[in-house]
């Protein structure tokens, strides 16, 4: 299960740069690719565009309100793609390219997760004030 806490700091430890937002994707999902057809493992799917309509992370929490355009790039390992349903209140790390906001829909949660509770939203706010960022064991 995708821990909020731990992917922020993989994510911070990153190379690239990325922005951490809370809402809503709205896509046309017959382009995400079907998960259970065999698949290429080396194939990457075309990026999806979409409109995120949320709030963005900073050191006070999601509590910029922020409607953007953003790309989807799916990949799949195997058979299992990564996937998103429109409408549901994810956690997304977004990677910033060109000015471009892209959000990997990888097989395995981790850039994409399931909106945290409060209590999780205010420890991502405390990594982004640089405070105790440690996942509970």
């Amino acid at each position: 299960m995708p821990d909020p806490v731990r992917s922020f700091a993989e994510i911070h430890a990153a190379p690239e740069s990325y922005r951490a937002y809370v809402g809503r994707f709205a896509f046309d999902v017959s382009k995400l690719p079907y998960s259970d057809a065999p698949a290429d493992v080396s194939a990457t799917p075309n990026p999806i565009p979409a409109d995120f309509t949320g709030h963005q992370l900073g050191p006070t929490g999601f509590d910029t309100p922020v409607e953007a355009a953003m790309l989807l790039q799916p990949s799949c390992l195997g058979p299992w793609c990564g996937g998103l349903a429109p409408d549901d209140e994810v956690l997304v790390f977004a990677r910033e390219e060109d000015g471009v906001l892209i959000v990997d829909l990888e097989p395995c949660p981790g850039k994409v997760q399931a909106a945290p509770d409060a209590e999780t939203r205010d420890k991502l706010a405390a990594c982004m004030r640089g405070e105790d960022c440690r996942v509970a064991e």
